[in-house]
Parts: structure tokens; C-alpha cells; sequence
């Protein structure tokens, strides 16, 4: 097997080389693949075309049009009407908001908080494909959903939100980025503790922490239901973009272009799912200066990692597949090499299984390593992800590096796109 993509690798080699030489022979879809702009929010619009056309009887062009109708825009089509009934349907926040300090509020605080989980389900699916719309602008739209890919909530920013909202001036669209998105609804709805973060001397939550239990926990609803609101308003916003944008990206002369963005949004399963959400917390990472850093676990207050990763997985997958149509798997299978989308698929199942056995938070797990046997013991865990390990977490973090090694390998070379540059420098 190795072999085999070697050799494919050196023809796809060869067959660069004559392009760049001048050397007429390849038809008129055949071109150089590009080098990725590092300053550009996906890889460029002004690349050219990546990919030798496929053999006789594959159109591209057809699977790229598959996964833009039926898996990213119906991703966005899903997130921005659930994200709309979360802020304005018969259980929205704002129906907590009303319960607070009478017999249903705990009822209507847990509804909210499954809706929270279900909603973040839907904007995990589409951090596999952030092009396009959702990456224009520094990816402004995407960070306005979910801002943890860029930086880390400030939960004090958020406590002075809280106090700031009671002005009539306030406008939370005024507030930084790690203020809002999906991170700040959780920290409002789930952190059971109601003291601020800030640092003593900010005047504005000064005399937060004498105000009643009810009123700071009706305060903090009232600023979620504002956020949320604004979440809905970036959904819809992308959702109406890319309905705009599809034509662009379907276009037959810009191919190559959208090939190389569907590949980079796959490659969010290496370095956000991945290295993020689990290398960097669990201490797997050189990034990660202690010997863990617990405080970069991705959703903490709902204990919601797991669940964020299987999401990322299954949009993987139907990205990968197509759902019912032509996808990647297909165009792997059409060059000769259905061993290899075989392999991702199987490696896929057995990453989900690794989540779905999970009996303890990534929280839990991560706070259980405090030494260097525990840490010793996460990296055995990781390079052995098929043997049951009591740190479940190390352990899915190598199974995902095999999908991910595969997709910066073999993937890579046989689909004829680039890696991207945020991915060239792992060395893991």
C-alpha cells in the first residue's frame, strides 16, 4: 500500500514538473497546484485549480456540488433555524428567564440547557467546512457563533456584560468576539457559580457578589438570551451568504479553487479537533507548557467536549462521503486506491466508538493526570488508541490522529490538493 501511493505520488510529481517546464500534453484542466496564502482566511481566491482532472467517468465538479447542497448549506440551514428557535421559540432562554425564582425553574433551566447542547451540536458541524461566508472578514461570522478556534472566553468580560446590560445603551454586538458565540451561553447557563471573575478594582461588578442568588442568575438569562439572539443573526447572515456564494464555488473554472477550501476545512479535525480540543489540554502538545492545561478544554461548564468532537466527526464523515452522492471517497476510489477511503471510513467507526464508551468528562479525565506516570501513561494511551485505557481522552486523541495522518498523506496525494499552511509545521 505504501508503495503503491509512493509511486502515484512521484507520477503526480512528474506530471507537476512537466506543467512547470511548459511542456504541452495535459488538457486544459490539468494545472499546478497552488501555495497557499497564509494570510488569507481559507487559501486564497486567487489560487488556481489543484487537481489533475480524475479518470474518465468522475466528474468533480459534481461531488463538490454534492457537499456544498447537502452538507454545508443544510448544515447552515439547520444552525440558523434551530439557533432562531433558541432565541425566540415557545422554549427559548427566554422562557428560563420567566421561571427564575418560581417551582419550574429548574425544569425550564434543563430544557434550556439540552436545547444549548442540541445548538451546539449544529455549529460544531459546520467548523469542518469554515469557507467561504463563515471565513470572510478574519472569519468574523464564524467567531460570532463559536469563538474558541481563536481565542478563549473571557469569562470576565462576560460577568461586566452581564452588569453593562442593564443600561438601555448597552448593545452586545459592541462586546469582543470571546464575550460571545456558544462559549458565553454556556458559561451564563451552566457555571452554578454566580460570583464574577473580574479583578477586584473593576468598579462595574464591585457589588455583584452581594446582589441575591435569584437576581444574578435572572441577569446572567437576560444577557444569554441577548447573545443568542446575536448567534441566530450570524447564522442566518451565513445561511443567506452562502446561497448567494454557491454559484462561485460550483463553478466549474473555479474547481481546483474549491477543492483545496473543502480540503482545508477537513483539515480542522487535525488542528481544531485534535490538537485544540485534546493535545493541547491533555498535555500531549509541546504547546502546552505545564503538564496539563485544563483551563483550554473546549466547553467545561456544560462538560460538553465529547459531544463536540463526535460532531466534528460526523460532519467529517459526510463531508468525506457525501452523504448519499459523489464525495471524497468516491474520488479516491475512482483513482485506484479504495483501500485507502476503506481505511478512513473504518478508522472513522472506530473513533466514534472510542467517544461513545467514554464513562467520564474530558474535564474529569484531563484533571486526573498529575503526574508524569499519569502523563506517561497518556502518551502510551495515545499511540495505542484500539486498547481500552482508563485515559479515554489520550486515547481518542491517537485515534484521530490516524484519520488525520491518512488525510496528510495519502489523501493529500492522491486527491492532488495541498496541505494547508496551519497544518505544515505539526509534527506530532
Amino acid at each position: 500500500m505504501i508503495s503503491s501511493i509512493r509511486t502515484y505520488f512521484l507520477v503526480v510529481v512528474g506530471t507537476f514538473f512537466i506543467a512547470a517546464c511548459g511542456v504541452d500534453g495535459s488538457s486544459d484542466e490539468d494545472s499546478n497546484p497552488p501555495t497557499p496564502d497564509a494570510s488569507s482566511d481559507d487559501t486564497g481566491g486567487d489560487s488556481q485549480p489543484v487537481t489533475d482532472s480524475p479518470s474518465e467517468g468522475f466528474d468533480p465538479v459534481s461531488m463538490i456540488t454534492q457537499i456544498v447542497d447537502e452538507v454545508i448549506i443544510k448544515h447552515y440551514q439547520t444552525l440558523s433555524e434551530n439557533a432562531s428557535s433558541f432565541s425566540v421559540g415557545e422554549e427559548s432562554i427566554a422562557s428560563y428567564c420567566s421561571a427564575i425564582g418560581t417551582d419550574q425553574e429548574t425544569t425550564r433551566r434543563d430544557i434550556v440547557q439540552d436545547q444549548w447542547r442540541s445548538l451546539m451540536a449544529d455549529v460544531q458541524a459546520t467548523e469542518l467546512h469554515v469557507v467561504g461566508p463563515a471565513a470572510d472578514n478574519g472569519g468574523a461570522l464564524r467567531n460570532r457563533l463559536h469563538s474558541y478556534a481563536e481565542s478563549p472566553l473571557s469569562t470576565c468580560g462576560v460577568d461586566l456584560s452581564v452588569v453593562l446590560a442593564e443600561e438601555d445603551s448597552f448593545d452586545i454586538r459592541t462586546r469582543s468576539l470571546n464575550q460571545r458565540g456558544m462559549g458565553a451561553i454556556e458559561y451564563l447557563l451552566f457555571n452554578p457559580v454566580l460570583d464574577h471573575t473580574c479583578a477586584p478594582q473593576v468598579p462595574e461588578t464591585q457589588s455583584w457578589n452581594s446582589r441575591s442568588d435569584s437576581e444574578r442568575r435572572l441577569k446572567r438569562c437576560e444577557l444569554a438570551t441577548r447573545i443568542v439572539t446575536d448567534v441566530a443573526d450570524a447564522a442566518s447572515t451565513i445561511e443567506s451568504d452562502w446561497q448567494d456564494f454557491r454559484a462561485e464555488f460550483i463553478n466549474q473554472d473555479n474547481a481546483g479553487d474549491s477543492l483545496q477550501r473543502l480540503t482545508d476545512g477537513l483539515f480542522a479535525l487535525d488542528k481544531l479537533t485534535k490538537d485544540q480540543k485534546l493535545t493541547l489540554p491533555t498535555g500531549l502538545s509541546g504547546d502546552c507548557s505545564a503538564l496539563t492545561c485544563p483551563k483550554l478544554v473546549e466547553s467545561p461548564y456544560a462538560e460538553n467536549t465529547y459531544q463536540n468532537i463526535r460532531a466534528n466527526l460526523l460532519s467529517f464523515r459526510k463531508i468525506f462521503t457525501g452523504i448519499d452522492g459523489l464525495g471524497f471517497d468516491d474520488y479516491i476510489d475512482n483513482e485506484g486506491f479504495p483501500e485507502v477511503s476503506e481505511r478512513f471510513l473504518d478508522n472513522i467507526v472506530a473513533t466514534l466508538a472510542v467517544i461513545d464508551i467514554a464513562d467520564a468528562s474530558v474535564n474529569t479525565e484531563v484533571a486526573s493526570i498529575q503526574t508524569v506516570a499519569h502523563e506517561t501513561a497518556c502518551t502510551n494511551a495515545a499511540a495505542a488508541p484500539d486498547q481500552p485505557n482508563q485515559l479515554n481522552v489520550c486515547r481518542l486523541a491517537g485515534s484521530i490522529k490516524r484519520i488525520t495522518d491518512d488525510l496528510k498523506i495519502d489523501f493529500v496525494t492522491i486527491v492532488g490538493v495541498m496541505i494547508p499552511d496551519s497544518a505544515q509545521s505539526d509534527n506530532d
